[in-house]
């Protein structure tokens, strides 16, 4: 692992979360991560993300290697960079995070960006609200959300041939269309997958939002599923089952966890 080396990256399709409800873009890029075996190549030294320092969290028994707050991963077979964030962004920093990643990419002669992100649900307006299943309050206290949870925004993507629905657009009070660029589309505790989607459109960069309608307790659920929509897109690999790494394991099931995963 370096923070020096200089790669060709060139063409390359990269993909990261966005901090967001539930964590679910974490943890799908952890998901993926280990599925398909990507390693560390590169650690980004950006100001406006807090720092962090901890264990691998894909390596099941050796220690020896640490993870940090903002890490590069790459499948080069495949042509994939990956960026795990795990640090938070400094208060008052979102714009610099953005401008620093569409620099990176430009830099890097990138092919496109793919975020992947949550919406939380309860937030959902009334076009999107598809309504809830209730369970028998006997057995279960709780709902069941129904209906396409999947959403998607992209510059350049065309999803006719997926069958994916194009996220709505935000109406005013009197239920007409927002028609400020800036303020078309709400991704509600998608952390900075609007702002980035709205910057890469005004600089021609082809980048696409891939959500899901999330709720607490369908973190792994929805991680899974953005994946799986993500790989029915590109195509990048034959899974019969998506490999969660041991230190999310450890989370999901909690149980008690290694020393900070």
């Amino acid at each position: 692992m370096t923070g020096t080396e200089k790669l060709n990256w060139s063409g390359y399709t990269l993909v990261l979360p966005s901090i967001c409800h539930c964590h679910v873009g974490q943890l799908a890029v952890d998901t993926l991560i280990n599925t398909l075996n990507m390693k560390s190549v590169h650690i980004l030294n950006w100001t406006c993300v807090e720092p962090v320092i901890a264990y691998d969290p894909y390596e099941n028994t050796n220690r020896e290697n640490l993870a940090f707050s903002i890490e590069v991963y790459e499948e080069p077979s495949l042509k994939i960079l990956v960026i795990q964030q795990r640090g938070n962004i400094v208060l008052g920093k979102r714009q610099e995070f953005v401008d620093e990643l569409l620099t990176f990419f430009k830099n890097e002669q990138l092919k496109e960006i793919i975020v992947l992100t949550a919406f939380n649900a309860v937030e959902r307006n009334d076009v999107q609200l598809t309504g809830y299943e209730s369970f028998n309050a006997v057995e279960r206290n709780d709902v069941q959300l129904t209906g396409e949870q999947f959403r998607y925004l992209s510059t350049t993507l065309d999803s006719n041939n997926l069958n994916w629905i194009v996220l709505e657009e935000r109406q005013d009070k009197h239920h007409h269309k927002i028609v400020r660029d800036r303020d078309r589309y709400y991704i509600a505790g998608g952390g900075i997958a609007n702002r980035l989607f709205y910057t890469a459109q005004q600089s021609q960069i082809p980048a696409t939002i891939l959500l899901m309608f999330t709720d607490i307790g369908q973190e792994v659920q929805h991680a899974n599923e953005l994946l799986i929509r993500l790989n029915q897109w590109k195509k990048w690999c034959q899974v019969e089952q998506w490999q969660m790494p041991t230190s999310q394991r450890a989370w999901v099931e909690t149980q008690t966890v290694p020393p900070i995963y």
